[in-house]
């Protein structure tokens, strides 16, 4: 893929909200605005430490 065929950040926000409508639909899955920085956060530590190897 390249830059030009990467999603915008606008196009990437919809596809989460639409992945946490379905979550939410399925089984709850509704987190907490802190809960989503929580999970963010654990994401970006997990992604530096895989890039650091």
């Amino acid at each position: 893929m390249t830059d030009a065929d990467a999603p915008t950040p606008a196009e990437l926000a919809e596809r989460a909200e639409r992945a946490r409508a379905v979550l939410r639909e399925w089984n709850g899955y509704d987190p907490t605005e802190a809960e989503q920085a929580a999970l963010d956060a654990e994401l970006d530590r997990r992604l530096a430490e895989a890039t650091t190897r």
